[in-house]
């Protein structure tokens, strides 16, 4: 009989290169939505990768680091870029669209869960809030000054406390409410902070 062959790694016989690194982050990202921050294993993110853990720790020195270059990778998709549909309601429920299907997502919730951990590695959590928090605020500050350009944003007003507030809405909903993430239920949250709930002059009712 002869000797069993061995399945191929996924990185055998060819560089190291960006399918690796896709596979490994992939992966990390996968392990994320179902161990959670505090219970992500490299051991299982290479069995899942298809490649050594020395492959994964010469590239990512740490599973901070590892986590990061995950969490890098998604941020981009994510909120990098402010649709612009000529008006600020429908710039902030483009924007807000795209990081509301993410976190409903189960690598999206585990993100936001990371984010908000207390449990978890403290570096780690805040890299989490500060990812897709430092590449909404990119997108939102074009969105500000299209806004100002058009007379539709208070002059003065940071842009941070409405996306605070909408992105807010969208953790609470997909971690405490455990409800749909609908374009509908979007544009009600938009609309709510842009119009608010005091009647204006004038009103009736």
């Amino acid at each position: 009989m002869g000797t069993p062959q061995r399945s191929r790694r996924r990185d055998a016989g060819r560089p190291r290169g960006q399918r690796v690194t896709d596979a490994v982050l992939e992966a990390t990202l996968a392990e994320l939505a179902t161990a959670g921050l505090a219970g992500l294993s490299v051991e299982r993110v290479a069995r899942n990768a298809e490649v050594n853990k020395t492959t994964i720790y010469r590239r990512w020195p740490t599973r901070a680091a590892l986590v990061a270059a995950a969490l890098e990778g998604i941020a981009d998709a994510v909120a990098g870029h402010a649709p612009d549909t000529g008006t600020l309601r429908g710039d902030l429920v483009g924007l807000l669209w795209r990081v509301a299907e993410f976190v409903a997502t189960p690598g999206g919730r585990a993100v936001a869960r990371a984010a908000l951990s207390a449990q978890a590695e403290a570096d780690v959590a805040a890299l989490a809030a500060r990812r897709l928090e430092q590449h909404t605020s990119d997108a939102m500050e074009a969105l500000v000054t299209r806004a100002e350009a058009r007379g539709e944003w208070l002059h003065g007003l940071p842009g941070e406390r409405v996306i605070h507030t909408l992105v807010g809405a969208i953790l609470h909903r997909a971690l405490l409410e455990h409800a749909p993430m609908t374009r509908d239920w979007l544009e009600d949250v938009v609309d709510l902070v842009l119009l608010g709930v005091v009647p204006r002059t004038g009103s009736t009712g």
